[in-house]
């Protein structure tokens, strides 16, 4: 299968913004989740949730309607000038990034999905092996084998979306895992360790059914919708966030790292409720690109860049704004090489935005 050159374009867009360190380099995505948009038209099986849905009967289907309305959106905004690359990839809600490697039942909701622990007591250590045959590490290679059927070139096939080593581990331990770190040290890093090597060993048996995307001189991968040089998994931090530096760098740290060396690559999300560990998380050796997303009752990200950028180094910043916050901070946002995830309420506003932002960029 061959992409279509736009993509191509696009990948060699990216390979020349991760490959020069120049400050003032600035890329926007306008993805399909930041601005309303009507799909009626499309005439797809509706559904309200996730819950609404039988995986084991209508998987196909799920998928499928997944495909036709990210082609629908390609369509709809094939005018805007945008950094964005289509792409689809394995998206139901949060409980099956840990059920692939525990068994747990997942209980979908409308919006998300999630687990009960698996681990109520640690007598159940043992017990957590990989398994490919569970319910959810089969759904989720059944999924990208549909996405690749339906693909005709029109989309990159998107990394998944990993919890890291301590969301999982905080996924099957459950919030106990916060007493844990204090009280069975030990433990803990033995569950971390077995999460780690879960998550590497979906990523592999992941990656031989992505075809890569490539630019002009090198391959890469896509995630967030945008491209990345070499292997990239995705991995969230949001556990980490909730800790002390000192837990963060004991625990959570080694273990990304880990899944870093072994890729030589990755790309991570976490909040600014993580403020504060930000820094060291931007050490992380091969670590390619770094996203602090904003949460509510907490500073956003984009009203304190140059404290960000000053902790952040040369690393690539990945941050979510709204159109008016691009035009006040625009001064902070050319102090780095920034990737923005733009919200906006029209097309039109997009258009005008775009416009601005190509100005005022060095790419």
């Amino acid at each position: 299968m061959s992409y279509n050159n736009n993509i191509h374009t696009l990948a060699e867009k990216y390979r020349q913004f991760f490959e020069d360190k120049t400050k003032g380099q600035i890329l926007g995505i306008i993805a399909p989740w930041t601005f309303p948009i009507d799909y009626s038209s499309l005439g797809l099986k509706k559904r309200n949730g996730y819950d609404q849905w039988d995986y084991d009967k209508e998987y196909r289907v799920f998928i499928e309607q997944s495909v036709r309305g990210l082609e629908y959106f390609t369509k709809f905004t094939k005018d805007l000038d945008n950094d964005y690359i289509p792409s689809a990839g394995i998206n139901i809600g949060y409980g099956i990034h840990s059920a692939y490697f525990s068994g747990q039942e997942v209980i979908m909701g409308k919006d998300t999905s999630w687990t009960r622990p698996f681990l109520d007591t640690w007598d159940k250590l043992e017990e957590l092996c990989i398994n490919p045959q569970t319910y959810w590490y089969k759904k989720i290679i059944e999924g990208y084998t549909y996405l690749n059927e339906f693909n005709q070139g029109d989309y990159a096939i998107s990394n998944f979306s990993n919890a890291g080593p301590a969301d999982m581990a905080n996924a099957i331990r459950g919030d106990e895992l916060f007493y844990d770190l204090y009280d069975e040290p030990e433990k803990v890093h033995a569950l971390m360790q077995k999460c780690c090597e879960a998550i590497i060993r979906l990523e592999e048996d992941i990656d031989k059914l992505i075809e890569p995307v490539s630019s002009k001189s090198g391959i890469g991968q896509v995630t967030a919708n945008l491209w990345i040089p070499g292997k990239a998994p995705y991995l969230s931090e949001d556990f980490n966030d909730l800790c002390s530096l000192a837990r963060y760098l004991e625990f959570g740290f080694i273990y990304t790292q880990k899944i870093l060396n072994h890729f030589k690559g990755a790309f991570i999300h976490h909040h600014s409720k993580g403020r504060h560990i930000h820094g060291a998380i931007a050490k992380l050796e091969n670590l390619k690109l770094l996203e602090i997303s904003w949460d509510p009752k907490c500073p956003r990200p984009i009203e304190n860049l140059p404290g960000i950028l000053e902790e952040h180094g040369e690393l690539p910043l990945l941050v979510r704004c709204n159109a008016e916050d691009v035009y006040n901070y625009i001064e902070d946002i050319k102090r780095g090489r920034i990737i923005l995830q733009l919200q906006i309420s029209s097309l039109e506003e997009g258009r005008e935005l775009m416009k601005f932002i190509r100005r005022n960029s060095k790419i």
